[in-house]
């Protein structure tokens, strides 16, 4: 896997709130006094910081613990703006670099790792449909969580085809048009498993594309 997963609009509001800090950590400089003046513009910049950092996931965030350092001032405690300004262009870096997720991202792709290796579970004990299910229902909503994140509206009527159309479409362009077909062929075996009837498909083929849904949501729910 080469694609790292890195949300545009994280990063502008990334890049809105390190100009912003800037600006108030040259006020904070020139003061001299180390008494932050404008309370409540400081207290909704480094709130929107502390919210944007805890949509991270790495380690237990470290980058929100050590914000709270600098930006959050109380008895034995100084607030220095500079120091929170660094931490919060260190978390837009390693973001940057796939090397910090989104928090409801990296839950997703624990959750369908689980469904994936049960539909593997199921598939080797000789339950091909059962597995051919389950592997459906990992992919679906493993694209609508990714789909949320763009973020792109979904219904409740919206199933696996229509959201593979709106991950595919040239405004989002989540997904080729070679993967987009493939997944539309998964999601009618899904569809021929789940809803009775005569089932044909061998386990080879119930196989690969568990491989496939693996790789697939691997790419847009991780940032390896």
């Amino acid at each position: 896997m080469t694609k790292q997963f890195v949300n545009d609009r994280i990063i502008k509001r990334f890049d809105e709130l390190i100009s912003e800090g800037y600006d108030r950590w040259e006020v904070f400089k020139n003061d001299r006094t180390g008494i932050v003046k404008d309370i409540v513009g400081f207290t909704q910049w480094s709130t929107s910081c502390l919210n944007l950092l805890d949509k991270l996931s790495i380690s237990t965030n470290r980058f929100v613990s050590q914000f709270e350092v600098w930006a959050i001032g109380g008895p034995g405690r100084q607030v220095n703006i500079g120091a929170a300004l660094g931490v919060l262009k260190s978390a837009r870096h390693e973001y940057s670099c796939g090397l910090a997720i989104e928090y409801q991202l990296s839950i997703s792709a624990t959750v369908f790792s689980g469904l994936l290796d049960e539909a593997a579970y199921l598939l080797q004990k000789g339950y091909i449909r059962a597995a051919a299910v389950l592997l459906g229902a990992a992919l679906e909503e493993g694209l609508k969580a990714r789909a949320r994140a763009v973020p792109i509206v979904l219904s409740p009527r919206d199933t696996l085809s229509p959201v593979i159309v709106k991950l595919k479409s040239p405004e989002v362009g989540l997904l080729t048009e070679f993967e987009a077909k493939r997944l539309e062929a998964i999601a009618r075996l899904r569809n021929d498993a789940a809803h009775g009837g005569e089932f044909t498909y061998q386990k080879e083929v119930v196989e690969t594309a568990i491989q496939e849904v693996e790789a697939t949501l691997g790419r847009l729910l991780s940032a390896a």
